[in-house]
Protein backbone atom coordinates (compact mmCIF):
# COMPACT_ATOMS: atom_id res chain seq x y z
CA UNK A 1 0.00 0.00 0.00
CA UNK A 2 1.47 3.36 -1.00
CA UNK A 3 1.82 6.08 1.62
CA UNK A 4 -0.43 8.39 -0.36
CA UNK A 5 -3.38 6.13 0.52
CA UNK A 6 -2.58 6.06 4.22
CA UNK A 7 -3.79 8.40 6.96
CA UNK A 8 -0.88 10.37 8.37
CA UNK A 9 -0.53 11.89 11.85
CA UNK A 10 2.35 13.79 13.45
CA UNK A 11 3.19 12.93 17.06
CA UNK A 12 5.61 15.14 18.99
CA UNK A 13 7.22 13.38 21.92
CA UNK A 14 9.66 14.42 24.60
CA UNK A 15 10.88 10.84 25.05
CA UNK A 16 10.80 7.90 22.66
CA UNK A 17 12.10 4.38 22.25
CA UNK A 18 12.05 1.97 19.33
CA UNK A 19 12.73 -1.76 19.51
CA UNK A 20 12.01 -4.93 17.49
CA UNK A 21 9.65 -7.65 18.66
CA UNK A 22 11.14 -11.01 19.79
CA UNK A 23 8.93 -12.81 17.25
CA UNK A 24 11.10 -11.35 14.50
CA UNK A 25 13.71 -13.96 15.36
CA UNK A 26 11.54 -16.88 14.34
CA UNK A 27 13.50 -19.33 12.16
CA UNK A 28 10.57 -21.00 10.44
CA UNK A 29 8.79 -19.44 7.50
CA UNK A 30 8.98 -15.79 6.69
CA UNK A 31 10.29 -13.72 9.62
CA UNK A 32 8.03 -11.14 11.20
CA UNK A 33 8.94 -7.48 10.96
CA UNK A 34 7.10 -6.18 14.03
CA UNK A 35 8.37 -3.05 15.76
CA UNK A 36 7.35 -1.24 18.93
CA UNK A 37 7.53 2.53 19.22
CA UNK A 38 6.99 3.90 22.72
CA UNK A 39 6.46 7.65 22.95
CA UNK A 40 5.88 9.87 25.98
CA UNK A 41 3.79 12.77 24.74
CA UNK A 42 2.30 15.80 26.39
CA UNK A 43 -1.43 15.14 26.58
CA UNK A 44 -2.18 18.57 25.23
CA UNK A 45 -0.21 17.71 22.05
CA UNK A 46 -2.12 14.50 21.23
CA UNK A 47 -3.81 15.10 17.85
CA UNK A 48 -7.50 14.55 17.21
CA UNK A 49 -8.86 12.34 14.44
CA UNK A 50 -6.76 9.23 15.07
CA UNK A 51 -8.86 6.25 13.92
CA UNK A 52 -10.19 3.74 16.45
CA UNK A 53 -11.08 1.03 13.97
CA UNK A 54 -9.52 -1.89 15.90
CA UNK A 55 -11.11 -0.96 19.24
CA UNK A 56 -14.17 -3.15 19.98
CA UNK A 57 -15.65 -0.91 22.68
CA UNK A 58 -17.67 2.24 22.59
CA UNK A 59 -16.15 4.96 24.72
CA UNK A 60 -18.22 6.51 27.53
CA UNK A 61 -16.06 8.90 29.48
CA UNK A 62 -18.76 10.32 31.77
CA UNK A 63 -19.25 7.19 33.83
CA UNK A 64 -17.71 5.69 36.92
CA UNK A 65 -13.99 5.20 36.82
CA UNK A 66 -13.55 7.34 33.71
CA UNK A 67 -14.57 10.42 35.67
CA UNK A 68 -11.67 9.65 38.00
CA UNK A 69 -9.34 9.31 35.01
CA UNK A 70 -10.51 12.73 33.83
CA UNK A 71 -9.84 14.29 37.23
CA UNK A 72 -6.39 12.68 37.32
CA UNK A 73 -5.57 14.19 33.93
CA UNK A 74 -6.89 17.63 34.90
CA UNK A 75 -4.88 17.75 38.13
CA UNK A 76 -2.15 20.37 38.23
CA UNK A 77 -1.04 19.19 41.67
CA UNK A 78 -0.03 15.64 40.76
CA UNK A 79 1.57 15.46 37.33
CA UNK A 80 1.68 11.67 37.29
CA UNK A 81 -1.06 10.82 34.81
CA UNK A 82 1.42 8.88 32.62
CA UNK A 83 2.28 6.67 35.61
CA UNK A 84 -1.28 6.02 36.79
CA UNK A 85 -2.75 5.44 33.32
CA UNK A 86 -1.57 2.59 31.09
CA UNK A 87 -1.81 4.86 28.06
CA UNK A 88 -2.83 4.24 24.46
CA UNK A 89 -1.84 1.35 22.20
CA UNK A 90 -2.08 1.76 18.42
CA UNK A 91 -1.59 -0.53 15.47
CA UNK A 92 -0.08 1.25 12.47
CA UNK A 93 1.39 0.59 9.04
CA UNK A 94 4.63 2.48 9.56
CA UNK A 95 6.36 5.05 11.77
CA UNK A 96 8.98 7.47 10.48
CA UNK A 97 11.07 9.83 12.57
CA UNK A 98 11.85 13.28 11.25
CA UNK A 99 14.72 14.00 13.60
CA UNK A 100 17.66 11.93 14.96
CA UNK A 101 16.38 12.32 18.53
CA UNK A 102 13.07 10.70 17.48
CA UNK A 103 11.03 13.55 18.98
CA UNK A 104 8.89 13.97 15.88
CA UNK A 105 7.18 10.82 14.59
CA UNK A 106 5.01 10.51 11.51
CA UNK A 107 2.56 7.65 11.93
CA UNK A 108 0.88 6.07 8.89
CA UNK A 109 -2.43 4.26 9.43
CA UNK A 110 -4.10 1.84 7.02
CA UNK A 111 -7.85 1.41 6.85
CA UNK A 112 -7.85 -1.26 9.58
CA UNK A 113 -5.27 0.47 11.79
CA UNK A 114 -5.74 2.81 14.71
CA UNK A 115 -6.23 2.74 18.47
CA UNK A 116 -6.47 -0.86 19.67
CA UNK A 117 -6.57 -0.08 23.39
CA UNK A 118 -6.93 3.11 25.41
CA UNK A 119 -9.86 4.58 23.49
CA UNK A 120 -11.35 5.99 26.69
CA UNK A 121 -8.06 7.64 27.57
CA UNK A 122 -7.88 9.15 24.10
CA UNK A 123 -11.42 10.56 24.29
CA UNK A 124 -10.78 11.97 27.76
CA UNK A 125 -7.67 13.75 26.49
CA UNK A 126 -9.57 15.24 23.54
CA UNK A 127 -12.40 16.37 25.83
CA UNK A 128 -10.03 18.18 28.20
CA UNK A 129 -8.25 19.78 25.27
CA UNK A 130 -11.59 21.05 23.98
CA UNK A 131 -12.72 22.61 27.26
CA UNK A 132 -9.30 24.03 28.11
CA UNK A 133 -8.77 21.91 31.24
CA UNK A 134 -5.84 19.82 29.97
CA UNK A 135 -2.66 20.89 31.81
CA UNK A 136 0.44 21.42 29.68
CA UNK A 137 2.56 19.38 32.12
CA UNK A 138 0.60 16.11 31.96
CA UNK A 139 1.98 13.29 29.79
CA UNK A 140 0.53 10.14 28.27
CA UNK A 141 2.34 7.02 27.08
CA UNK A 142 1.61 5.94 23.52
CA UNK A 143 2.80 2.62 22.11
CA UNK A 144 2.61 2.10 18.37
CA UNK A 145 3.04 -1.40 17.00
CA UNK A 146 3.85 -1.80 13.31
CA UNK A 147 4.23 -4.80 11.04
CA UNK A 148 1.52 -6.89 12.71
CA UNK A 149 -0.20 -9.35 10.31
CA UNK A 150 -3.95 -8.74 10.09
CA UNK A 151 -4.88 -12.15 11.49
CA UNK A 152 -2.68 -11.48 14.50
CA UNK A 153 -4.01 -7.93 14.91
CA UNK A 154 -7.47 -9.24 15.77
CA UNK A 155 -6.09 -11.41 18.57
CA UNK A 156 -3.90 -8.59 19.90
CA UNK A 157 -6.81 -6.18 20.05
CA UNK A 158 -9.03 -8.74 21.74
CA UNK A 159 -6.33 -9.61 24.23
CA UNK A 160 -5.69 -6.00 25.17
CA UNK A 161 -9.36 -5.32 25.79
CA UNK A 162 -10.20 -8.53 27.67
CA UNK A 163 -7.10 -8.30 29.82
CA UNK A 164 -8.90 -5.77 32.02
CA UNK A 165 -10.44 -7.65 34.93
CA UNK A 166 -14.02 -7.04 35.95
CA UNK A 167 -13.79 -4.49 38.75
CA UNK A 168 -14.59 -5.39 42.34
CA UNK A 169 -17.78 -3.36 42.43
CA UNK A 170 -19.17 -5.29 39.45
CA UNK A 171 -18.42 -8.61 41.12
CA UNK A 172 -19.96 -7.42 44.38
CA UNK A 173 -23.05 -6.30 42.50
CA UNK A 174 -23.29 -9.75 40.94
CA UNK A 175 -23.19 -11.21 44.45
CA UNK A 176 -26.05 -8.95 45.55
CA UNK A 177 -23.98 -6.77 47.87
CA UNK A 178 -25.78 -3.57 46.89
CA UNK A 179 -29.38 -4.77 46.84
CA UNK A 180 -30.15 -2.83 50.00
CA UNK A 181 -28.93 0.40 48.34
CA UNK A 182 -31.12 -0.27 45.30
CA UNK A 183 -34.08 -0.97 47.57
CA UNK A 184 -33.54 2.22 49.57
CA UNK A 185 -33.35 4.38 46.45
CA UNK A 186 -35.75 2.59 44.10
CA UNK A 187 -38.47 5.25 44.38
CA UNK A 188 -36.11 8.18 43.83
CA UNK A 189 -36.14 9.86 40.39
CA UNK A 190 -32.36 9.42 40.18
CA UNK A 191 -32.41 5.67 40.92
CA UNK A 192 -31.53 4.76 37.33
CA UNK A 193 -28.69 7.30 37.34
CA UNK A 194 -26.57 5.17 39.67
CA UNK A 195 -24.43 2.49 38.07
CA UNK A 196 -23.50 -0.69 39.90
CA UNK A 197 -21.28 -2.42 37.37
CA UNK A 198 -18.54 -1.64 34.90
CA UNK A 199 -19.58 0.60 31.97
CA UNK A 200 -23.19 0.76 33.11
CA UNK A 201 -24.80 4.13 32.41
CA UNK A 202 -25.23 6.51 35.31
CA UNK A 203 -24.18 9.92 36.60
CA UNK A 204 -22.74 8.34 39.75
CA UNK A 205 -21.39 4.87 40.35
CA UNK A 206 -21.81 2.81 43.51
CA UNK A 207 -18.26 3.59 44.67
CA UNK A 208 -19.12 7.28 44.72
CA UNK A 209 -22.28 6.55 46.70
CA UNK A 210 -20.26 4.50 49.18
CA UNK A 211 -17.77 7.35 49.34
CA UNK A 212 -20.51 9.77 50.38
CA UNK A 213 -21.75 7.27 52.96
CA UNK A 214 -18.19 6.90 54.23
CA UNK A 215 -18.29 10.60 55.16
CA UNK A 216 -21.08 9.83 57.64
CA UNK A 217 -19.92 6.44 58.90
CA UNK A 218 -19.26 7.42 62.52
CA UNK A 219 -18.62 3.78 63.39
CA UNK A 220 -15.59 3.45 61.10
CA UNK A 221 -14.36 7.04 61.53
CA UNK A 222 -14.98 8.16 65.13
CA UNK A 223 -13.42 11.51 66.02
CA UNK A 224 -10.50 12.34 65.98
CA UNK A 225 -10.31 10.17 62.86
CA UNK A 226 -11.54 11.78 59.66
CA UNK A 227 -13.00 10.00 56.59
CA UNK A 228 -10.45 11.39 54.14
CA UNK A 229 -10.64 8.10 52.25
CA UNK A 230 -13.94 9.31 50.82
CA UNK A 231 -12.01 11.94 48.86
CA UNK A 232 -8.59 10.36 48.46
CA UNK A 233 -9.56 6.84 47.37
CA UNK A 234 -12.94 5.50 46.28
CA UNK A 235 -11.25 2.09 46.06
CA UNK A 236 -10.41 2.30 49.77
CA UNK A 237 -14.05 3.10 50.54
CA UNK A 238 -15.03 -0.04 48.67
CA UNK A 239 -12.55 -2.03 50.75
CA UNK A 240 -13.95 -0.54 53.97
CA UNK A 241 -17.43 -1.51 52.84
CA UNK A 242 -16.37 -5.05 51.96
CA UNK A 243 -14.82 -5.45 55.40
CA UNK A 244 -17.83 -4.12 57.31
CA UNK A 245 -21.01 -3.64 55.21
CA UNK A 246 -23.20 -3.56 58.32
CA UNK A 247 -21.72 -0.23 59.40
CA UNK A 248 -22.89 1.23 56.07
CA UNK A 249 -26.31 -0.41 56.27
CA UNK A 250 -26.83 1.41 59.56
CA UNK A 251 -27.01 4.57 57.44
CA UNK A 252 -29.95 3.26 55.40
CA UNK A 253 -32.52 5.66 56.97
CA UNK A 254 -30.21 8.58 56.16
CA UNK A 255 -29.05 7.55 52.70
CA UNK A 256 -31.47 9.70 50.73
CA UNK A 257 -30.77 12.64 53.06
CA UNK A 258 -27.02 12.24 52.60
CA UNK A 259 -27.32 12.32 48.82
CA UNK A 260 -29.65 15.31 48.97
CA UNK A 261 -27.27 17.08 51.35
CA UNK A 262 -24.46 16.52 48.84
CA UNK A 263 -26.30 18.73 46.35
CA UNK A 264 -27.62 21.12 48.99
CA UNK A 265 -24.09 21.95 50.18
CA UNK A 266 -23.03 22.62 46.58
CA UNK A 267 -25.93 24.99 46.05
CA UNK A 268 -26.49 26.72 49.38
CA UNK A 269 -22.90 27.20 50.53
CA UNK A 270 -22.43 29.80 47.81
CA UNK A 271 -25.75 31.57 48.41
CA UNK A 272 -25.40 31.70 52.19
CA UNK A 273 -21.86 33.08 52.00
CA UNK A 274 -23.00 35.78 49.62
CA UNK A 275 -26.02 36.62 51.77
CA UNK A 276 -24.07 36.95 55.01
CA UNK A 277 -20.63 38.09 53.87
CA UNK A 278 -21.78 40.19 50.95
CA UNK A 279 -19.17 38.58 48.74
CA UNK A 280 -18.97 36.69 45.49
CA UNK A 281 -18.26 33.11 46.48
CA UNK A 282 -18.24 31.80 42.89
CA UNK A 283 -15.16 33.96 42.25
CA UNK A 284 -13.16 32.07 44.88
CA UNK A 285 -10.48 30.29 42.86
CA UNK A 286 -9.97 26.70 43.87
CA UNK A 287 -13.26 26.59 45.80
CA UNK A 288 -15.91 26.79 43.08
CA UNK A 289 -15.84 25.53 39.52
CA UNK A 290 -17.97 27.76 37.31
CA UNK A 291 -19.54 27.63 33.89
CA UNK A 292 -20.01 30.61 31.62
CA UNK A 293 -22.65 28.73 29.66
CA UNK A 294 -25.17 26.21 30.88
CA UNK A 295 -25.70 24.74 34.34
CA UNK A 296 -24.34 21.87 36.37
CA UNK A 297 -26.66 18.97 37.03
CA UNK A 298 -27.71 18.20 40.59
CA UNK A 299 -29.56 14.91 40.29
CA UNK A 300 -30.12 14.24 44.00
CA UNK A 301 -32.03 17.48 44.54
CA UNK A 302 -33.12 17.82 40.93
CA UNK A 303 -32.42 20.94 38.89
CA UNK A 304 -36.07 21.92 38.80
CA UNK A 305 -36.31 21.73 42.59
CA UNK A 306 -32.99 23.56 42.94
CA UNK A 307 -34.35 26.45 40.88
CA UNK A 308 -37.12 26.83 43.46
CA UNK A 309 -34.57 27.68 46.14
CA UNK A 310 -34.58 31.50 46.36
CA UNK A 311 -31.46 33.08 44.93
CA UNK A 312 -29.76 29.80 44.06
CA UNK A 313 -27.82 29.53 40.80
CA UNK A 314 -26.73 26.32 39.09
CA UNK A 315 -23.68 27.62 37.23
CA UNK A 316 -21.17 26.85 40.01
CA UNK A 317 -20.28 23.90 42.20
CA UNK A 318 -17.67 23.10 44.81
CA UNK A 319 -14.56 21.17 43.84
CA UNK A 320 -14.52 17.75 45.50
CA UNK A 321 -11.37 18.67 47.43
CA UNK A 322 -13.28 21.35 49.33
CA UNK A 323 -16.72 19.71 49.27
CA UNK A 324 -15.77 16.50 51.04
CA UNK A 325 -14.27 18.01 54.22
CA UNK A 326 -17.26 20.38 54.46
CA UNK A 327 -19.81 17.62 53.92
CA UNK A 328 -17.89 15.20 56.13
CA UNK A 329 -17.99 17.66 59.02
CA UNK A 330 -21.77 17.29 59.08
CA UNK A 331 -21.34 13.74 60.39
CA UNK A 332 -21.21 15.33 63.84
CA UNK A 333 -24.99 15.42 63.51
CA UNK A 334 -25.21 11.61 63.15
CA UNK A 335 -25.77 9.37 66.14
CA UNK A 336 -26.99 5.92 67.13
CA UNK A 337 -29.69 6.43 69.70
CA UNK A 338 -29.91 4.00 72.59
CA UNK A 339 -31.77 0.84 71.66
CA UNK A 340 -31.69 1.55 67.91
CA UNK A 341 -29.81 -0.48 65.31
CA UNK A 342 -29.48 2.31 62.76
CA UNK A 343 -28.18 5.86 62.68
CA UNK A 344 -30.34 8.97 62.86
CA UNK A 345 -29.88 12.74 62.95
CA UNK A 346 -29.28 14.44 66.29
CA UNK A 347 -31.65 17.13 65.08
CA UNK A 348 -35.37 16.43 64.79
CA UNK A 349 -35.56 16.28 61.00
CA UNK A 350 -33.57 16.60 57.81
CA UNK A 351 -35.21 19.98 57.33
CA UNK A 352 -33.49 21.11 60.53
CA UNK A 353 -30.19 19.64 59.29
CA UNK A 354 -30.42 21.83 56.19
CA UNK A 355 -31.37 24.85 58.27
CA UNK A 356 -28.39 24.20 60.52
CA UNK A 357 -26.09 24.07 57.50
CA UNK A 358 -27.51 27.40 56.30
CA UNK A 359 -26.38 28.94 59.59
CA UNK A 360 -22.80 27.69 59.48
CA UNK A 361 -22.19 27.72 55.71
CA UNK A 362 -20.60 31.21 55.62
CA UNK A 363 -17.97 30.23 58.18
CA UNK A 364 -17.28 26.89 56.48
CA UNK A 365 -16.82 28.59 53.10
CA UNK A 366 -14.63 31.33 54.55
CA UNK A 367 -12.38 28.86 56.38
CA UNK A 368 -12.17 26.71 53.26
CA UNK A 369 -11.19 29.64 51.07
CA UNK A 370 -8.44 30.71 53.49
CA UNK A 371 -7.06 27.18 53.49
CA UNK A 372 -7.28 27.01 49.71
CA UNK A 373 -5.25 30.20 49.38
CA UNK A 374 -2.41 28.68 51.40
CA UNK A 375 -2.22 26.02 48.67
CA UNK A 376 -2.16 28.55 45.81
CA UNK A 377 -5.90 28.09 45.14
CA UNK A 378 -5.60 24.36 44.53
CA UNK A 379 -8.42 22.24 45.99
CA UNK A 380 -6.68 18.85 45.86
CA UNK A 381 -4.27 19.43 48.79
CA UNK A 382 -7.13 20.97 50.79
CA UNK A 383 -9.00 17.67 50.54
CA UNK A 384 -5.95 15.84 51.92
CA UNK A 385 -5.16 18.25 54.77
CA UNK A 386 -6.02 16.62 58.09
CA UNK A 387 -5.99 19.93 59.95
CA UNK A 388 -8.58 21.31 57.56
CA UNK A 389 -10.85 18.30 58.10
CA UNK A 390 -10.42 18.85 61.83
CA UNK A 391 -11.28 22.55 61.61
CA UNK A 392 -14.39 21.81 59.57
CA UNK A 393 -15.55 19.22 62.09
CA UNK A 394 -14.91 21.48 65.08
CA UNK A 395 -16.83 24.31 63.41
CA UNK A 396 -19.90 22.11 63.09
CA UNK A 397 -19.50 20.71 66.61
CA UNK A 398 -19.14 24.13 68.24
CA UNK A 399 -22.10 25.55 66.34
CA UNK A 400 -24.26 22.60 67.39
CA UNK A 401 -23.31 22.94 71.07
CA UNK A 402 -23.92 26.68 71.04
CA UNK A 403 -27.29 26.14 69.36
CA UNK A 404 -28.36 23.67 72.05
CA UNK A 405 -27.20 25.95 74.89
CA UNK A 406 -29.59 28.71 73.78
Amino acid sequence: MTKSKLNKFILKSDYSRRYPDPLNKTEEGNPYNIEHHVLLIRAIDVPSGIPKTPNPREQRIDKGIYKEVTESLKSTDELSFHLKNKGITMLAHQVEYGTPDKKVATVFFGEKDGIADGGHTYEIILATQADGSCPEEQYVKIEIITGVPQEMAVDITGGLNTAVQVDDASLMNLEGSFEWVKEALKKEPYADQISYKQNEEGKFDIREILGLMTLFNVNKYPYPQHPKDAYVSKAKCLDVYKADPDSFKMLTPLLRDILSLHDYVHLMSRKRYNDVMGGRAAAMKGVYATRKRGNYEFIFVGNEAARQLPGVKLDAMLYDGVLYPMLGAMRFLVEQKQGEKTYSWKLKSFKEVKSFFDEIAPELVSTTYNMCRTYNNKPNPVGKDNNHWDNMYKTVALAYLQRNDK
